[in-house]
């Protein structure tokens, strides 16, 4: 929770696949094996094969860039001396943020004596670009961008707790309770037009304004992972839809050629994150309990369209003069899908066991070419990921790198349906005399993303002692004894005495009377000799021999 508080994961950017520098270096394919720290996020049924108590600390790197050339020109007088950059092109508007960190942090144990059970505690970030901060102005001139986003500080984290059970030796359970806390501070511009904007977009009657609220939601993970066999395993994880009702304060900013009250004013924000559904197979090629390497393939499938179909709502009684404010940030989301396909070879080298990741991933557009935007990265994205891994004893550590390539969009004139938000007009699209504002959201959109992405895992049984063995699984579980089985130590034939031991009693003496001596005997007589030497008696095997 500390490191979470210290760089927690942003609502700037939308998701890119995925966390967990594992499941990131094999193409962000991880529901069907879950097998470190982030199966509570992933596919919680994956703690029930980990046994011991462990800590995973990791997070994820982000380099977002993103860029919008508008098309058009500035519809302002350049004769004005208050917008002397009228009719000039727009310009290129670009992500000025710099890289951003996510972390995620796991707990995990099985008591020291538990074979079926695992517990685990945890918090992590959705796996989002944060920081994405688009400039006010460009040489002079106003940002073409500005009346769609300008900065997000916002900030959700997910403290979780987890449990898995193994059903049967090769169908496992979990379920992971998030507790969502959800923190936004948004920068936004809207226009604000009583009749005195000499035309459209006149950047003298811009407010720049301020948004802080919180809110807290709760959301569930169910997982399940089932390996009928040695070398085939099957996974499937399903995460609630979170509704977040946010309470805070609208701080307004006064237009300059605008001579009105503004107050800050409480607001209301609704806004929703989608059901996650996932699904993968999962081949495994293994040499004895030695696993040799995998492939892995899954979908995913988010629901955005039910999640923010229109889009987040802001609500606003009260800001002085202006009264009754209900505004839409218009998303128009539609539902995405995604296929990704990875995997991993093992070797036993280094005095351990090394490991190379590789794979990639399609996400699909979360967005029609009419509600394209700058505040989120919804575009269709192909990426090729690769990663490394060594594991020592008590001691894992896994690198990952993925490159993200965002497909190029082109939104054409009268194509576009995202506009300024009209301030004295209840926060409606509209200009002084009711008529639709202009489209600011046609124009040229394109990104790409760099994840690095580092874990390390700490097994405390093996970091203190040897691990211990477990009595229900398969024969081909790293670890696992059959009930019996357990090596008793061999016995040796002379036990070497310890100094601790007490020391045996003597044994006792026969019975003898030891105070009297022994009493002499009596001398023995020969015998007599008879006369006769006795006849020999024949057998009957010397007849046989005759």
């Amino acid at each position: 929770m500390v490191l979470c508080a210290e760089g927690p994961a942003r609502a700037g950017g939308f998701e890119l696949p995925d966390n967990g520098a594992q499941a990131l270096g094999r193409g962000a394919t991880f529901v069907a094996k879950a097998d470190d720290g982030t199966a509570i996020y992933y596919n919680p049924a994956g703690l029930a094969r980990q046994r011991g108590t462990r800590l995973y600390v990791g997070g994820n790197l982000y380099l977002h860039s993103f860029e919008f050339q508008r098309s058009g020109a500035f519809p302002d007088d350049p004769n004005d001396p208050l917008t002397q950059w009228g009719q000039r092109p727009f310009p290129v508007v670009t992500n000025s943020a710099g890289p951003f960190f996510a972390p995620f942090l796991t707990a995990s144990t099985d008591f020291a004596s538990l074979d079926r059970l695992t517990v685990a505690v945890g918090a992590f970030g959705p796996p989002i670009v944060g920081n994405r901060t688009f400039p006010l102005a460009i040489r002079n001139a106003p940002a073409s961008s500005r009346y769609d986003f300008v900065q997000s500080r916002s900030t959700i984290i997910y403290p979780t707790a987890a449990a898995a059970y193994r059903v049967t030796p090769w169908l496992d359970l979990g379920f992971s309770a998030h507790l969502v806390l959800a923190n936004f501070d948004q920068t936004t511009v809207s226009y604000a037009d009583v009749g005195q904007c000499k035309n459209v977009e006149y950047q003298p009657c811009d407010s720049t304004s301020t948004l802080v609220a919180t809110a807290t939601s709760f959301a569930g993970t169910i997982g399940a992972l089932i390996r009928p066999s040695a070398n085939v395993a099957f996974g499937l994880s399903v995460r609630t839809p979170v509704s977040l009702e946010a309470t805070g304060v609208f701080t307004p900013g006064k237009p300059r050629n605008l001579d009105v009250n503004l107050a800050p004013g409480q607001a209301f924000l609704s806004t929703r994150l989608p059901l996650i559904v996932r699904a993968g197979g999962r081949y495994i090629a293994m040499d004895g309990d030695f696993e040799l390497y995998d492939l892995e393939l899954d979908a995913t499938y988010e629901g955005w369209a039910a999640a923010q179909g229109d889009g987040p709502r802001i609500r606003i009684p009260s800001l002085g003069t202006f009264k009754n404010i209900d505004s839409l940030v218009v998303h128009g989301y539609a539902d995405t899908f995604s296929v990704r396909v990875g995997g991993a070879y093992n070797l036993d080298a280094f005095d351990g066991i090394f490991t190379l990741r590789a794979g990639g991933f399609f996400d699909s557009a979360a967005t029609s070419f009419t509600y394209t935007r700058v505040d989120f990265d919804t575009l269709t994205k192909i990426a090729g990921t690769f990663g490394l891994g060594y594991r020592h004893g008590a001691l894992g550590l896994d690198l990952g790198y993925a490159a993200i390539a965002s497909v190029p969009r082109l939104v054409g004139t009268g194509q576009g349906d995202v506009r300024p938000v009209n301030g004295a007009q209840g926060g409606k699209p509209v200009d002084n005399n009711g008529d639709l504002l202009p489209a600011v959201n046609e124009g040229a959109y394109r990104g790409f993303t760099h994840t690095f992405s580092v874990g390390l895992t700490v097994t405390f049984d093996e970091l203190f002692g040897a691990p211990r063995p477990f009595h229900y699984g398969n024969a081909y579980e790293h670890g696992y004894v059959a009930p019996g089985d357990e090596e008793k130590p061999e016995k040796s034939e002379k036990p070497e005495k310890d100094a601790d031991d007490p020391p045996k009693k003597p044994e006792k003496a026969p019975k003898k009377d030891l105070e009297k001596p022994p009493e002499a005997k009596p001398e023995k007589k020969p015998e007599k000799k008879p006369d006769k030497p006795l006849e020999k008696k024949k057998e009957w095997w010397e007849d046989l021999d005759n």
